[in-house]
This record gives C-alpha cells, structure tokens and sequence, in this order.
C-alpha cells in the first residue's frame, strides 16, 4: 500500500511505527484516503515575482520611454527613472499580484509563544467569508499562473476546517487558481488534516524547526512541543506516500539565535536523515524540509540575537561545513557535477542571496541590531504594487515586513477593496523604502528587488541600442 524504502533506515521504521497507530489506521479505515485519491486538486503554478514586476512596469512605460529617448536622448539615469515609474492610476488598469499574506488569526496554541515570536497581537475582525472576497479579488485575472498566497498567524489551523475543509480557503484559493502555503507549527497536523491539505491543493507548509536538539528546541518553543512537531511533518510524510502525490512541499523555517546556531550542521544532517532519499533535481522531494534560514527579529529579541562575529562565523565557517555536508550528501546519490542542485535552492544563504553594500564586515555589524535588510535597501521599492499583506483586524499593507511590525498600512478591507488601497498608495510607496521603515525587509523580497532593478538597466541598454 506504501513504499517508504526511499526514506533511511531509520527514519522509515518511524513512519512505519506512526502508520500502525490507532490513529491513522482509524482514518485508513474510515475510506479518507481514496477519497482524496479520487477527488484532490492539483496545486496551481504561481506567477514569477520577478516577471510580475517586470512586465508591468514595461506595458505602463516601454513604448512611452523609447518615444521620450528618441527625442531628448535621454541618459542612463533618466531612461531608468521614467522606465522604473509606477503610473499613479496604473493606466486605469487592475494591479497583477503575484504575492498575498493573509494573517488569518493572532491566536496560537502555543501558550506561552515561542521565545523569539514577536507576531504583535491584533484584534480579530475578517469573517471567513471576508478572506475569501480578498482572495477573491485578487484572483479574478487568473489565467495559467496565479498569485502565491500565504497563510499565516498566529497558529492558522486553529481555524479548523474553515482553513482546510472541503469549504475552507484552502481549497477555495486553490479553485480560484492561486498557489498556496499556510505556515504552521505543525504540533496540530494529524493524519485527517494531512490528508485534507493534499484534497485541498496546498503546494506548500512552512514549518519551525530551528534545531535537532530536543531540549534546545522546547526551550525556544516555550515548551515540550518537539516530538508534536516532529508527528505533525512526519504525517504530511505518510499522507503524500499514501495517496501518491509530491505535495505539500514542506520547508523549515530556522530562526536563527544564539540558543541554536551553532547547531546548524546537525540540524542539516538530522534534516538529510528525515527527507527522501533522492539526488534527482526534478524530484518534487529534492529539497523537501530544506531550512529557510531566518536571523530572529523583534527588538525584544536582542538578548537571544547573535553578535557580529557569532554571524560572520556562521556566514563563512559553519556555511561551508554545511555546504560540504551538502556536497558529500550528493556524491552519495550519485549526482554528477553539472546535476548538482544549490543548496536550499530558492532561499540560499541569507548573506550571500542579495548584495549588501559593505559586503559581511558591514553586514555583520548591521545583523547584530537585528537590522538584516538595511544594506541591500534598492533605489525604489518596484514589488510594493504587486503584493498585498493583510493583519487580522483587515489591516492592508504593502508588504509582511510592514504587516508584522504594523507600519505604514494603506487601508482596510472590506472599507475599500485590495486593488484600491495599492492604487491609493502608488504616490507614497515612490518614496519608498525608507531604511527607518524598510531595515526588516524580507530577503525574497530584497532579492526581487535587486531583481528587478537588474533587469531594467538591462533594458535601458536595450533601449538605447535600438
């Protein structure tokens, strides 16, 4: 009925022990599993972030520009600040989003929170049926690719089957084309639940796991939460193999903390040990519960942030050992050099994935305050129209980086619609980022950023060759 050979040794036998439990035998037993064989969605592709940025900003100015050049010989400079503009009425157009963050509730059933959690409390004030009319909105262009939407919390299971039942915004985004993630802690996944997400579509969990120590890890969860955790993935694990599916894709967040980061290695290796035994890039599983490495934020948190050297030491000395680890770990699937896939593939290495200016000396100085985007700040913040972030009292933000620290919101919903409130903020976001408002930035969105800004000038060139 399963083949979980592809797992190690020893982690198969524990796949093995939870698949007797009486609980999953109960739900084997109740026909869950051939129903979601028989009626589960596929998860959607998602728009390239980097691409929706792009495109727009080029349908709003490219012919303009090339008209503008041809007759006032532009320089570099100009070209690329009339190319980069944001039309302050989008051209009467609708705002392509390619990136959603619904906080879907301040309650967790971490009591009390995680040590690092610096999520503020906001009061609840959606209905279920009001995140739907937001997904709704943002949905209603989708075409072969639509947006990634990401819910998060707070604990966002704690919305029971309004989350992942056959009702829930789950499977309700999933039908209206968007790509799905919904970040969790995992201690609530049981096998009914694990089996429901794949019925509902969702393409991806993102899960804590900041340690393979086990009592380092309860410290920093705030309590013996480890092995809840660890049942919750491995569920994820059983329900794919059992319906015969490569999704949800599970990521690790790791956050990084004087507590744990001299763990890292063995948190790679315990991670090597637990994922599907696979060289082959094309695998969905290739990178399954590879970390997202995420240097702990929140003022609060400067007793637990880790100093300059502590980061430099990582960046340099413990990246290689990982790196090497990675190496070693490919040799013995068997990949040729030129099959090698990177390491943690999209998320990378949080230092090395974008340029900071100073480069690691000034870097390290600037992660020690907790300031981890200060320096790879770009000119103008081109992804601000293309992504939405909304707070449980129906907050809208620009990004997750002003939605958690509750910064410069643009309106509310439902008091005005998604597309409004970013049309209503084109003016004030030219004047973004500010490092004031901006130093959190989050890594993938300093990285479209560097992206975008790339490729513009690359187009610049373009444009004057013509």
């Amino acid at each position: 009925m399963i083949n979980l050979n592809v797992y190690s040794q020893n982690h198969r036998k524990e796949l093995e022990q939870l698949l007797e439990s009486s609980e999953w035998q109960r739900v084997i037993k109740s026909g869950l599993v051939d129903e979601v064989k028989n009626e589960k969605l596929k998860p959607n592709k998602v728009r390239n972030f980097i691409d929706t940025v792009i495109q727009q900003l080029l349908k709003f100015n490219e012919e303009r520009v090339k008209k503008l050049y041809s007759e006032h010989n532009l320089d570099d400079e100009e070209i690329f600040a009339e190319l980069s503009k944001w039309p302050e009425d989008m051209d009467d157009s609708e705002p392509v989003i390619s990136f959603l963050g619904l906080n879907l509730t301040p309650e967790c059933n971490f009591r009390p929170k995680c040590l690092y959690c610096n999520q503020p409390w906001t009061e609840s004030k959606l209905t279920i049926q009001d995140w739907k009319d937001i997904i709704k909105e943002v949905t209603e262009d989708v075409r072969e690719e639509g947006p990634y939407i990401y819910f998060t919390g707070g604990e966002p299971l704690l919305l029971g089957e309004d989350l992942w039942g056959d009702n829930g915004l789950i499977k309700y985004a999933t039908e209206r084309g968007a790509g799905l993630n919904v970040n969790t802690n995992a201690s609530m996944i049981t096998p009914e639940i694990a089996l429901r997400f794949i019925k509902s579509g969702l393409g991806r969990l993102h899960i804590s796991l900041d340690t393979s120590d086990k009592d380092t890890q309860n410290f920093l969860f705030g309590g013996e939460r480890f092995d809840r955790v660890m049942q919750g993935i491995y569920n994820i694990q059983i329900a794919r193999d059992l319906v015969g599916v490569g999704y949800p894709i599970i990521h690790t967040n790791c956050v990084l903390t004087k507590k744990n980061m001299e763990h890292f290695p063995e948190l790679f290796q315990f991670i090597l040990d637990k994922h599907k035994q696979t060289g082959d890039k094309s695998d969905p599983f290739f990178n399954d519960l590879f970390t997202h490495v995420v240097p702990v934020g929140g003022d609060e948190n400067e007793d637990i942030r880790p100093s300059a050297e502590d980061f430099r030491k990582f960046y340099t000395e413990t990246w290689e050992t990982v790196s090497n680890m990675w190496s070693e770990y490919q040799d013995k699937m068997g990949v040729p050099p030129d099959k090698r896939g990177e390491l943690f593939g999209y998320f990378s290495n949080p230092f090395l994935r974008v340029k900071h200016k100073g480069g690691i000396d000034a870097y390290v100085k600037e992660a020690a305050k907790g300031r981890y985007g200060s320096l790879a700040l770009s000119d103008q913040c081109y992804v601000a129209p293309t992504q939405a972030a909304f707070t449980p009292d129906g907050k809208q933000y620009r990004c997750g980086s002003h939605a958690i620290r509750h910064v410069l919101p643009l309106g509310s919903f439902p008091d005005s619609g998604v597309f409004d409130n970013i049309k209503a903020g084109i003016s004030s976001a030219a004047m973004l980022p500010q490092e004031k408002y901006c130093y959190g930035c989050a890594l993938a969105t300093l990285y479209i950023n560097q992206s975008v800004e790339s490729k513009l000038k690359e187009k610049v060139k373009e444009i004057k060759s013509v």
